[in-house]
């Protein structure tokens, strides 16, 4: 009875540093069903139980089955490629190994033997590595998820140290020619080592990060800096419509002065047309919006490209006016960028965005020469698109997740779509 006590204790203390290791790494899944998101930890520990009390297989299979295990649950409670988990799972199994073997080098390599019995060493290892978990998450909480792939370039690391540290264990352990203290030494220099790469290659995956932050920022300010351009363009040309027209009002009085009606008839009705011309196409009552789709409205007039808006009144959206320029720079540059490589006839942009009781409603459609490939609701870069592509579309997710909105992606029948929608903030 007290081994099946240990044994379950033990299985519970393992799920808890599985579950503490991914929830600081990845985001969780939200399942249809509520309560079943909470139950990552029971998941854990029922995984660890069916390796607990089943029979062993050989000792090199044993890593197998440890990995296959975590692997499983991790793909089921937290939002993962699978590479992604493999590498991650791959990776605590090193970490819990290492920890292991260490262990019971320290304990073997003591003057008089080991203070504990044998079969202690495995529950003060699992305790070890609840502690180093622990400290694993307080250092790295604050970090933020796993947000890119660049760090699968290092996916060698966890793999190697893992076949290292499996096969320390079996030659060091039985070798009768290796002492205690030799068995240490070895065992400490690869642990050593182990935690210093792991420790840099976490700084280059940090700076790498703030770099890509940086660009994100960079990005955003570009944005930003072409809409008040814009405005200041619109403003400018405005002052000098007015310093016109008022011209063309003057000599529209001196014909109607000297009796030439017809003539000053002909001279307003150009007029007329002319100020029609000049005025803005889209009335959103929203500044910041009014500017960016008339903006690019014109731009994608001059590109050959139709654009079908569809906006209602805008004047109450509370969404931050950064935040905006993003989403619809971002967007339409896309939408335009696809069509430009279209034969002229397909090219053209659907656009919405209108504004209900409860929530804002915002979507782009146009056609694509080539399918896009779509994972997670995110558009995998082909390298063909633009230096910028990705960046904004990262910058569009960031405002998404800012301002707790919904998004999904599509491509089909040679249509991209893009649909968003915005709790409206009261």
């Amino acid at each position: 009875m007290g081994t099946v006590v240990k044994s379950l204790v033990l299985c519970l203390l393992m799920g808890l540093c599985c579950k503490i290791y991914f929830e600081t790494l990845a985001k969780r899944r939200t399942p249809g069903i509520k309560w079943l998101g909470s139950t990552s930890l029971p998941g854990f520990t029922l995984g660890f139980m069916v390796i607990s009390f089943t029979r062993i297989p050989p000792y090199i299979l044993q890593p197998v089955r440890l990995i296959l295990i975590i692997f499983i649950a991790a793909q089921i409670y937290y939002q993962l490629r699978i590479l992604q988990n493999f590498v991650l799972t791959v990776l605590f199994c090193a970490v819990f190994w290492m920890t292991e073997i260490l262990t019971g080098a320290v304990l073997y390599a003591l003057p008089r033997g080991p203070l504990i019995p044998e079969q202690m060493i495995e529950p003060l290892a699992i305790g070890v590595l609840v502690l180093l978990m622990l400290l694993f998450h307080i250092r790295c909480r604050k970090r933020g998820r796993l947000r890119s792939a660049g760090w699968l370039r290092f996916g060698y690391l966890p793999v190697c140290s893992m076949v290292v540290a499996v096969a320390l264990s079996m030659v060091l352990w039985d070798s009768s020619t290796v002492n205690a203290a030799a068995r240490l030494v070895i065992i400490m220099g690869f642990a050593v080592f182990f935690g210093i790469t792991l420790y840099f290659t976490g700084d280059i995956l940090e700076k790498e990060e703030e770099m890509q932050n940086l660009r994100l920022s960079r990005e955003r300010t570009r944005n930003q800096m072409a809409v008040y351009q814009s405005m200041q363009r619109s403003y400018e040309q405005q002052r000098k419509f007015l310093h016109d027209y008022k011209n063309q009002l003057t000599c529209i009085q001196g014909l109607l002065a000297e009796g030439k009606e017809e003539e000053a008839a002909g001279y307003a009705a150009k007029l007329a047309g002319s100020l029609k011309k000049s005025a803005d196409t889209v009335n959103a009552n929203h500044t910041v919006v009014n500017v960016v789709l008339n903006q690019k409205y014109r731009y994608a007039e001059e590109k050959g490209i139709a654009m079908v808006l569809a906006v209602n009144d805008l004047s109450g959206l509370a969404m931050e006016d950064e935040d905006l320029v993003t989403l619809l720079v971002n967007l339409l540059d896309n939408a335009i960028e696809a069509c430009e490589k279209l034969e002229d006839g397909k090219k053209v942009i659907q656009f919405k965005m209108i504004q209900e009781e409860e929530q804002l409603i915002l979507s782009v459609r146009n056609p694509v020469r080539a399918p896009v490939e779509i994972r997670g609701n995110k558009v995998m870069n082909s390298g063909k698109q633009g230096p910028g592509h990705g960046i904004g579309l990262l910058n569009v997710e960031e405002v998404i997740k800012k301002n707790h909105g919904t998004s999904t992606l599509q491509c089909r029948d040679g249509w991209f779509y893009f649909a968003a929608m915005f709790p409206v903030r009261q």
